[in-house]
């Protein structure tokens, strides 16, 4: 195969050198890699956020609620990679907001249940 005939992206810099370059992937791209401390607070504090935004819908945001304190507790285990033992905050904002929408979802529950 010759250099022109390769897509532009695979061309060498090099004009002697006609083999493709070897494709590496993004370093996020490592699905093999274990999920970090930090990113499970993330997730925690998106789901958390979410159930807040959702408590209207019958549920979601109780369910919702429960992911988001299950991915905090798991930020706070002392076995996830990343974790820092002096870092008292991991996921702490997650279980807040995943309590927050678990309530407003039963306040609401409670109270469009009987009406309908």
């Amino acid at each position: 195969m010759t250099a022109s005939t390769l897509p532009p992206h695979e061309q060498s810099d090099t004009p002697g050198n006609t083999e493709s370059s070897s494709h590496t992937r993004p370093e996020w791209w490592d699905h093999h890699r274990p999920i970090t401390s930090d990113e499970y607070s993330d997730m925690a504090l998106m789901l958390g956020a979410l159930s807040i935004l959702t408590f209207w819908m019958f549920g979601l945001g109780i369910l919702l609620g429960a992911a988001a304190i299950g991915t905090a507790l798991a930020a706070r285990r002392p076995d996830t990679p990343g974790h820092d033992p002096g870092d008292s905050n991991a996921g702490i904002v997650g279980i807040l907001a995943g309590i927050a929408g678990i309530a407003f979802g039963i306040v609401f529950l409670t109270a469009a249940l009987p009406h309908l």
